[in-house]
């Protein structure tokens, strides 16, 4: 029994962080790249760094190089998809995950992603 929580601790561990989550997400949710995951969970180098180590090192995900971009996929896809489901992470209900969605849609596609509009200042005309 001691030899399963030493093993299921650290895999536990890596579940349990907010960047690590959506990380995951994004992740099961399409292929991406390491840049793209820097924008869209607004990390440094040395933190997104360690979050991957830290999903590498229990098996929750492995990359590989792949053109000029490293590419991410998961390892246990199932499994993370019914923790995902069960506790509704990543719902199209959820702000961070539509918000995410976006993002990503607006880095790959820049000339397609609304813009935001112009303010544009009301003339007043003078009534005489």
């Amino acid at each position: 029994m001691a030899a399963t929580m030493t093993t299921l601790l650290p895999f536990v561990t890596a579940l349990a962080d907010p960047a690590r989550l959506r990380l995951l997400h994004l992740v099961q949710e399409h292929k991406i790249t390491v840049p793209e995951l820097r924008v869209l969970l607004a990390i440094g180098d040395a933190d997104l760094a360690a979050h991957l180590k830290q999903l590498v090192a229990v098996g929750l995900i492995k990359t590989g190089k792949q053109g000029a971009h490293l590419k991410i996929k998961h390892k246990h896809a199932a499994l993370l998809a019914r923790l995902f489901s069960h506790f509704k992470i990543g719902s199209k209900k959820d702000e961070p995950t539509r918000a995410d969605e976006k993002k990503l849609h607006a880095l790959r596609h820049p000339k397609t992603a609304k813009k935001p509009k112009k303010a544009t200042a009301k003339k007043k005309t003078a009534k005489k």
